[in-house]
Parts: C-alpha cells; sequence; structure tokens
C-alpha cells in the first residue's frame, strides 16, 4: 500500500522554536508562509492538522503531493 505525501502551506514564518513542534517534517519559510512537508498518510496528516490547530494555526493550503 503506497501512502500519500501532503504539503501544508500555513500563513507567516515559523520560528525555530515552532519549528521543532514538527521535527518529523521538513519546513521551508518562504517571505509571509512556511511550507511544511513529508506526512505521509490519512493519520499522520490529521495528526499534523491537529497539532496545528492545537497552536491555533490555521492551514492556508493543503495539497497532496503527486
Amino acid at each position: 500500500m503506497e501512502s500519500t505525501r501532503y504539503r501544508i502551506v500555513v500563513k507567516g514564518r515559523f520560528s525555530e522554536r515552532l519549528g521543532s513542534a514538527f521535527r518529523d517534517l521538513r519546513l521551508e519559510r518562504r517571505p509571509g508562509e512556511t511550507l511544511l512537508s513529508g506526512a505521509s498518510g490519512q493519520k499522520q496528516l490529521d495528526s499534523v492538522l491537529a497539532r496545528l490547530d492545537d497552536l491555533g494555526i490555521e492551514p492556508v493550503a493543503v495539497e497532496a503531493d503527486d
């Protein structure tokens, strides 16, 4: 069974401290946003989205990486 990898875009740039809450993901800081990538499978995606929600961070986009 092949798992799907996801990209999650959030508004704003994560600090090093905030980024450490997502060590299992690759963080790419861009002007005005941060891209999180590497969550694979629905269960892991749900976990990352729940962590973002706990921190009060709303994703701008969630995309499957084909």
